[in-house]
């Protein structure tokens, strides 16, 4: 049984290298895994990601059992990210949690994925522009903050939990401040209630953010505004405690 199976398992894994590989072949030299790899990283180095990715991809199509493996996959995921080729990053990590779910290296590849979600979020010409992306749609905001969560509960010692940590912080400060902009177009439009519930949101989950203060005055706006004079006055009493030095 064992006969047929191995040459299979090699099969498939040479032809799942040779698809997940894009790279020009007249562009890489015929040389030795070795000499690949330095060119590759000369390119990483200096920027030039593309050639990066044609020589890694070249080892790891020529090469896929070699013993520098595991790090040209963890320097490919890294390439396709800074080319900002999202689908083959998620592609990427995917493989290599797959493959190598017992690596040293899961911590760096939780990271970048946690990354690469935020990534999937933002738009190029958006970020040149300096635009504000808070008012996007989330879903890619919400995995990347349980990426970076599963990765500091799982590696809290990780050279990249520092990072990670802060990256959740501001997350969460895009998170409420898309809340607060939806709670202020719901007022503007004298919805109270419905901009009542996305200040309640904010209290909920994102009370460290700079927006729980104005959240807070909002609310007790919107409940004057009903007539509710009761629920304003603890709105009140809770902003005088939380920021009695205004």
């Amino acid at each position: 049984m064992f006969k047929f199976a191995a040459p299979l398992f090699i099969g498939c894994a040479l032809l799942a290298a040779a698809c997940s590989s894009n790279y020009n072949k007249d562009e890489v030299p015929d040389i030795s895994p070795d000499a690949l790899y330095m060119q590759a990283q000369t390119a990483m180095t200096s920027g030039d990601y593309y050639t990066a990715r044609q020589y890694l991809e070249a080892i790891d199509s020529r090469y896929p059992f070699s013993e520098m493996s595991d790090q040209v996959q963890l320097d490919l995921i890294y390439v396709y990210y800074k080319t900002r080729e999202s689908a083959m990053t998620t592609a990427q990590i995917n493989r290599f949690l797959r493959l190598s779910p017992t690596s040293p290296h899961i911590d760096y590849v939780m990271y970048m994925k946690g990354l690469n979600e935020m990534q999937l979020r933002s738009d190029l010409l958006q970020d040149f522009l300096g635009l504000n992306r808070a008012q996007k749609d989330p879903t890619h905001y919400y995995e990347a903050f349980n990426t970076f969560k599963e990765m500091l509960e799982t590696y809290p010692t990780s050279a990249y939990a520092a990072d990670a940590y802060q990256r959740m912080i501001y997350i969460q400060q895009q998170l409420a401040e898309r809340e607060f902009a939806i709670a202020s177009y719901y007022h503007e439009r004298q919805a109270y209630v419905s901009a009542i519930r996305h200040c309640q949101n904010i209290i909920y989950s994102y009370r460290d953010t700079p927006q729980l203060e104005p959240a807070l005055d909002l609310m007790a706006e919107c409940y004057r505004s009903l007539g509710l004079e009761v629920p304003a006055e603890h709105t009140d009493q809770v902003i005088n405690a939380s920021f009695a030095d205004r």
